[in-house]
């Protein structure tokens, strides 16, 4: 199985942006777009937070795609979601279109709100739109001391059956979260694929060529050029291409969408479905008791010895939020081709880039 490497980095190809003005330029875009104050906030807010944990290609470099998508109608910057179904422990969400991060942060806050009062809390949306990062909003459970899952849908299928050359799930993203006393909570945040599209973008972007038996091109043929890149390879051969059906399955047809090979275009196009899970410790366990066995857990953990080229050994999602602390007081490195589309953008509308 072929690692993956950390987010690539290139003084001579990035500025630093601090986070808050970079935050603000995207609540201006949406506002100008129509959307309501409060919701380009909340939109904004979860893609600042991608692009503190390293994620931009699901952070402010997908602002572009968005307000392209609101102008060709597929992003409703007004729509209001609704819930259609609801019991104690489940929820049924239509997203009206709307920015899916909006839709996405109402739906897991709901989801943590049955589990505090019956122990779990699941909700499916549907006919949303594309939600940025899955961690972004497991982080959300944690962070009021649950546990916390979700996935999501994409656009067509793209990612090959084990044992196929051609595509037949999506790449699905989806993370898990658990809340500890002390330092960064565990956060597995990955796709099913051997890597997901928006970091092989970001090794083009850099230059840089991706690693091999990640993507096949259109031909079916293996490749390391990353604007050749058709097809992807499901991580560690079947599992992966179990994960990614069983995403598929969450946030599909349960939430009353369908399937990627039944699905012909972009994300944006075709909307997005979503699936939050939240289980409150509290009623399982006596609290403390759970965050003595994790800490001791990772504790342990840590004193084991690195393997050779390693540093130390690490927790899920720990990495991450060692960035977003860092970079929350000393800026984000950002590629300056996506600075350049986001002041292009700026431009138009006549607002001021922070940088």
């Amino acid at each position: 199985m072929t690692d993956t490497p950390d987010i690539p980095a290139d003084t001579a190809q990035e500025t630093v942006v601090a986070a808050k003005p970079l935050q603000d330029l995207l609540v201006s875009m949406y506002v100008r777009k129509g959307m309501f104050r409060a919701e380009a906030e909340l939109g904004a807010a979860r893609q600042i937070e991608a692009d503190l944990r390293g994620i931009h290609s699901h952070g402010s470099r997908a602002t572009p795609r968005y307000l392209k998508a609101m102008d060709a109608g597929d992003i409703d910057p007004r729509g209001q979601y609704l819930i259609v179904h609801r019991t104690p422990a489940i929820a049924v969400i239509d997203g009206s279109r709307n920015l899916g991060h909006v839709t996405s942060t109402h739906a897991m806050r709901l989801a943590i709100d049955m589990a505090r009062e019956v122990g779990t809390g699941t909700v499916a949306v549907r006919n949303s739109q594309h939600y940025g990062a899955a961690s972004v909003y497991a982080l959300l459970a944690a962070q009021a001391g649950m546990i916390g899952y979700t996935t999501t849908s994409t656009g067509e299928a793209t990612v090959a059956a084990y044992g196929s050359r051609s595509a037949a799930t999506a790449n699905n993203a989806f993370a898990w979260a658990a809340p500890v006393r002390q330092g960064a909570p565990f956060c597995l945040d990955m796709a099913c694929a051997a890597a997901a599209w928006g970091k092989i973008q970001t090794l083009g972007m850099y230059g840089s060529p991706i690693p091999a038996g990640w993507a096949l091109d259109a031909a079916g043929n293996p490749t390391t050029v990353a604007a050749s890149a058709k097809t992807l390879l499901p991580a560690a051969g079947a599992r992966g291409y179990g994960l990614a059906f069983l995403s598929s399955i969450l946030a599909g047809p349960l939430a009353g969408g369908r399937m990627p090979l039944h699905k012909t275009r972009n994300p944006e196009t075709e909307g997005s479905e979503h699936f939050f899970y939240v289980i409150d410790i509290r009623q399982f366990v006596e609290f403390d008791r759970f965050l003595d066995e994790m800490d001791r857990t990772i504790a342990d953990i840590r004193q084991l010895p690195p393997a050779e080229n390693f540093q130390r050994v690490c927790i899920p999602g720990e990495l991450e939020a060692e960035r977003a602390a860092l970079w929350s007081k000393t800026g984000i490195p950002l590629h300056r081709q996506h600075l350049a589309e986001l002041a292009a953008i700026a431009a138009k509308m006549k607002l001021t880039v922070p940088w």
